[in-house]
């Protein structure tokens, strides 16, 4: 009798103290998004008022929107490599060498942009697999790895252009990268990607409550909603002239893939589980070098991505300045979203989150006329607190 009223409190607690996790890890991961997002409200406010009603005109807030959308791409590599406790510091190395490569290819050889920028991107795919290999392969550590990629990646690009200027690219490109979406199209896109987002959440909090995860589906899904909604009022603020710029709309794709691998595909959880903890990842059959390796080839896929979109939005190759601290802007914005430095934890929404702000402060300073070096130092000092709330809030738990 004792054995099967103990076997049955254990069959009663387990589901609670696994609800109790899930839960308490949820509502953390939103109280951080509602605080950051808070955080970003009032960054607003304040340049708002300091800049004389400048900052929230929709010409600004479109300014800001392309001026983040490189960073926020950058973030969403970087979230997905420092949940497996891996760093990156050649972004915006890897970037500029990939500028170079599609703007040689269509200025100096006047290759077909159509034939340039899949050539492109394959150079980012082979830089992030360069990167991989030595962490998998050879067994050394991502971060002198990346630090080395800093360095040869700026280097090679350098030598390539004999550290000239590459323009103009095509006008092909530039369009793209500085082309919109017609206003009354984007909003209807605002509308259908928000009502899609709305019903993966529901799709979610439901397969969480299946496995007896969550009590309520509904509340779930309005926390993390709302950020969503104001993220959607503001989009149709910004587009209601002119329409969606087009980089957007890329970062919006990437950003859905991201979403979907991380949370929906077995080879996202195997990334949580490695940051989490390796050796039990390890021993539940996960081969560790194998999604390790992938994740930089992800990576690598954001090289191309991303120097293609800053060498088009440019119109042209700038070697020594091209991606220049990318990486720490990535990295910072990842971590203010709640990326953790001891791998295991860290979500996309965030990372944008993180982005947004990054890309708010420097678009605010640069209005208000600061200087690069005092930019700079900000960014610094961002960098340090948000570290310093990562170590802290891990000391805490």
């Amino acid at each position: 009798m004792s054995l099967d009223t103990d076997g049955q409190a254990e069959t009663i607690s387990a589901p609670d103290d696994g609800r109790s996790s899930f839960t308490r890890l949820r509502q953390q991961v939103a109280f951080r998004n509602y605080t950051l997002l808070l955080v970003v409200v009032v960054t607003w406010l304040v340049f708002q008022v300091l800049t004389n009603g400048i900052f929230l005109t929709q010409r600004n807030l479109t300014l800001l929107a392309l001026q983040t959308t490189i960073t926020a791409l950058a973030a969403i590599s970087a979230v997905m490599l420092i949940v497996t406790r891996n760093f990156d510091l050649s972004v915006g190395s890897a970037v500029a060498l990939v500028g170079v490569v599609v703007a040689w290819l269509t200025v100096r050889l006047d290759v077909d942009p159509l034939i340039a920028v899949p050539i492109a991107i394959l150079v980012g795919i082979a830089l992030g697999a360069w990167n991989g290999w030595w962490v998998t392969r050879v067994g050394v550590p991502s971060f002198i790895v990346t630090l080395a990629g800093l360095l040869v990646f700026r280097g090679v690009s350098l030598i390539i252009t004999n550290s000239a200027t590459i323009s103009p690219v095509p006008k092909s490109m530039t369009g793209f990268a500085t082309g919109f979406l017609p206003s009354a199209l984007s909003i209807a896109l605002v509308f259908v990607l928000f009502g899609g987002y709305a019903l993966f959440l529901v799709a979610d909090a439901r397969r969480a409550k299946a496995f007896g995860l969550i009590r309520d589906v509904g509340p779930q899904v309005m926390r993390m909603l709302i950020p969503a909604g104001i993220g959607a009022v503001i989009a149709v603020y910004v587009s209601s002239t002119n329409g969606l710029p087009l980089l957007v709309l890329l970062l919006g794709a990437c950003v859905l893939a991201a979403e979907v691998l991380m949370r929906r595909t077995r080879y996202g959880a195997q990334l949580y589980a490695i940051g989490g903890n390796p050796e039990a990842a390890r021993l539940s059959g996960v081969n560790i070098g194998r999604a390790i390796f992938w994740n930089f080839v992800i990576a690598g896929l954001a090289y191309g991505i991303i120097g293609v979109a800053l060498t088009a939005r440019v119109s042209g190759a700038v070697a020594g300045s091209a991606g220049l601290f990318l990486e720490l802007d990535a990295i910072t914005a990842a971590i203010i979203g709640g990326t953790s430095l001891a791998g295991g934890r860290g979500t996309i929404v965030g990372a944008l989150l993180g982005a947004a702000l990054m890309g708010s402060l420097n678009n605010g300073m640069s209005l208000l006329n600061v200087g690069t070096p005092y930019q700079d130092t900000a960014r610094g000092l961002v960098l340090l607190a948000a570290v310093a709330i990562d170590v802290v809030g891990r000391r805490r738990s």
